[in-house]
């Protein structure tokens, strides 16, 4: 019985893989033999890998294209293929349609595993064909100072976004044996304008700069649809109750989870940027032996892209150095309150066993700070097309569960990628957190007269291996494989936690661009 179950499943994951490679093949005939995509290729004749090391990520050229509001590369103009049409003096338009598409389907498997506190555990299994992503973007210089990048994300499948995670889903003993993937459609994500050169002739061109509207933070890496990999950097995207809350969050806090501070999602923001040379012609950029830095420094709602959240507003800053294909740069955030007084009081533990607040009902604040270091070590100067991106981040939330105990964590990721040629890239990556202990079972809220319910020393890490080629410059094929572990080591009085999550999950992808 079960050799003819096993059986059973390999037929539908059989099936399901050639159905998969019957869209691929559609994809590939029926796309355009573009040597150069999106719309950025074909207003300037260029073709991705100026500024891609494969797209979506940028390399140093893709850097200084969009800190010029994407007009120039180390300081030199770049000249449409077709002028311009100047409607005032100063602002232009481009001849051709500044619009993008970008769309592809997907084969994704996972395997999950879930042990609680008793020890009891349960497995569960699920993959699917799916549209992976569909979206327009619409983006483009508009004369010497004026530009614009926006966003509009049609669908989207969150296969590898927000896998289950903390101790509540690791004792979830009763959650569906197959897994359930999730999907969205949202109406737009990105909408960020540039105003360049704020000095004018005064200053070094791009040397200061101003952007706003909502955007993904300046981080080390990209966590938006630029990264490389298909499955997010944990660094950026946990936050304290992610990591230590004994209740699931998101039925803890509703709709207000979609506007809880994530380091790694869109923001409302405004900021100052620019481009530095040092006393050097900005042109100089383009050597590698020129040592140049770029930096940013903002203000946003910190409430990914929602409306504010509270009346704080947060900070944040960037300085990165760059020099012979090396950069190391450090990154800082700062909110005096991470939540809203709505937030404390509905997320409230009422004593009732049915009760899935955990917090103490007070309304004090949560302050939180992240200081992160980043580098990236280059053998490109050497011949050798490998290199290795290195994230280090600390993180501190003051009173995330409002009974005066401050939670502290620290992680990171280290991504070794391999250019085996223009098209073909391999990478490898591990990421890890560690979390210090948060014990708030012996306080007693002045509020609910209850004590907090959370004892957690959270930990998690994960492995990926991936491999993208591009078949044209405007289609790519992605195969990348996740090992994922998450784990709760608290102790107490009467037992140590052995709460784990665990989960092995393929993906693959054919995406395409025009």
């Amino acid at each position: 019985m079960r050799a003819a179950l096993e059986v059973s499943m390999i037929s539908r994951v059989a099936r399901k893989l050639v159905i998969f490679a019957m869209l691929t093949e559609l994809l590939l005939l029926f796309s355009p033999s573009a040597w150069a995509v999106p719309s950025y290729s074909r207003r300037f004749g260029e073709q991705c890998s100026t500024c891609h090391t494969m797209w979506g990520a940028l390399n140093a050229s893709g850097v200084q294209f969009r800190l010029s509001g994407y007009r120039a590369i180390s300081g030199k103009d770049l000249k449409p293929l077709s002028e311009d049409i100047e409607i005032s003096k100063g602002v232009s338009i481009p001849t051709t349609l500044p619009l993008s598409f970008i769309t592809g389907v997907g084969f994704d498997s996972r395997n999950e595993k879930r042990q609680s506190d008793s020890g009891a555990s349960v497995t569960a299994k699920g993959s699917s064909i799916s549209l992976e992503d569909a979206s327009i973007f619409m983006t483009s210089s508009l004369g010497k100072h004026l530009s614009a990048f926006v966003e509009f994300p049609m669908y989207e499948t969150k296969a590898w976004e927000f896998t289950p995670l903390g101790r509540a889903e690791a004792n979830n003993q009763a959650a569906n044996r197959h897994v359930q993937f999730k999907s969205e459609n949202p109406t737009f994500e990105v909408a960020k304008f540039f105003w360049n050169n704020l000095g004018g002739d005064s200053l070094p061109r791009d040397s200061f700069n101003l952007l706003g509207g909502i955007t993904h933070l300046p981080l080390g890496y990209a966590s938006g649809k630029v990264r490389l990999s298909v499955n997010q950097y944990l660094i950026y995207e946990r936050r304290a109750l992610d990591l230590i809350s004994p209740k699931a969050v998101g039925d803890m806090l509703g709709s207000a989870d979609d506007y809880l501070f994530r380091l790694g999602e869109p923001q409302i923001l405004a900021e100052v940027n620019g481009m530095l040379t040092f006393g050097k012609p900005v042109a100089d950029i383009g050597k590698r032996d020129t040592f140049w830095a770029e930096y940013h420094l903002g203000v946003t709602n910190g409430s990914n892209g929602k409306a504010d959240n509270n009346t704080q507003k947060d900070f944040y800053g960037r300085w990165v150095m760059r020099y012979y294909n090396q950069s190391l740069g450090f990154s800082g955030f700062h909110s005096g309150d991470q939540y809203d007084d709505t937030l404390r009081s509905n997320a409230a533990y009422t004593g009732l066993p049915s009760s899935t607040g955990i917090m103490s009902g007070q309304q004090d604040v949560n302050r939180s700070d992240r200081f992160g270091i980043d580098f990236t070590l280059s053998l490109a100067p050497l011949g050798v097309p490998v290199w290795l991106e290195n994230q280090y981040m600390f993180n501190k939330e003051s009173n995330p569960t409002g009974f005066g105990k401050e939670f502290k964590w620290k992680g990171g990721f280290n991504q070794l990628n391999w250019q085996a040629s223009k098209s073909t890239i391999v990478y490898g990556r591990f990421d890890w957190i560690k979390g210090d202990n948060i014990n708030d079972t012996t306080v007693v809220s002045t509020v609910s007269g209850f004590n907090g319910v959370t004892n957690s020393t959270p930990k998690e890490r994960d492995f990926i291996l991936g491999w993208q080629h591009l078949v044209d410059q405007n289609v790519k094929l992605v195969a990348e494989y996740r090992h994922h572990v998450f784990e709760d080591n608290a102790t107490s009085t009467t037992q140590p936690s052995t709460a784990k999550l665990s989960d092995d999950g393929v993906t693959l992808r054919a995406m395409i661009g025009f």
